[in-house]
């Protein structure tokens, strides 16, 4: 077979494999996120299945446009909040490390949720248990570009063992956020830490 049809017969194949993102709705109860953060939660949330991001997982309860909750867990030194492909070389992708303070935790975060042009705001910052850590809880309001919508969120991270656990929810200011915050918070002081197989 000629070399050029049988590449071209691989890429078509492999293109074929790549299982398409979808929503997954969650059952009541508990729920681990990437085998290394267990939490409780009510069922009224879907997670996006096929994400391909190995430490960060997004859920939603009334759509991604209206609310969304991420997990990033187990993020090593060095290693960046998301899976970022085709940065240009003058940006660096900011990355983890163990060392990181509260403040800069929220800095490297301020950096993913403001990647696409839209303006943070760090509104208070203090400290938390989480995941069975002395951690900190931060909330802050952003400007999402793409529709100037204005958001309001809230954070919960600790590091353990030199790993950062992050749990982040967003939603408009609008109704959307004082509606899900008592049961986003539930989640947070039920969430505690598996540790590596």
């Amino acid at each position: 077979m000629n070399p050029k049809v049988l590449l071209l017969t691989l890429l078509v194949v492999l293109v074929g494999c790549t299982k398409p993102a979808t929503w997954v709705g969650l059952a009541p109860g508990e729920v681990v996120v990437h085998e290394r953060l267990a939490v409780r939660i009510d069922g009224a949330w879907s997670r996006l299945d096929g994400l391909q991001e190995p430490k960060h997982d997004v859920w939603t309860s009334d759509g991604t446009p209206l609310d969304q909750l991420h997990f990033h867990t187990g993020i090593a030194e060095g290693e960046s909040l998301v899976v970022v492909k085709d940065r240009p070389a003058d940006k660096p992708i900011p990355r983890f490390r163990k060392d990181m303070q509260a403040q800069d935790v929220v800095e490297l975060y301020e950096s993913f949720a403001s990647r696409d042009g839209s303006v943070f705001k760090l509104e208070k910052l203090a400290p938390a248990r989480f995941a069975d850590e002395d951690g900190f809880r931060f909330e802050f309001s952003r400007v999402r570009k793409s529709d100037e919508v204005r958001m309001r969120g809230v954070g919960y991270g600790a590091i353990h063992h030199g790993e950062l656990f992050l749990m982040v929810f967003e939603a408009p200011r609008i109704h959307y956020f004082a509606k899900h915050l008592p049961r986003v918070e539930a989640i947070a002081q039920s969430a505690h830490l598996r540790e590596k197989a």
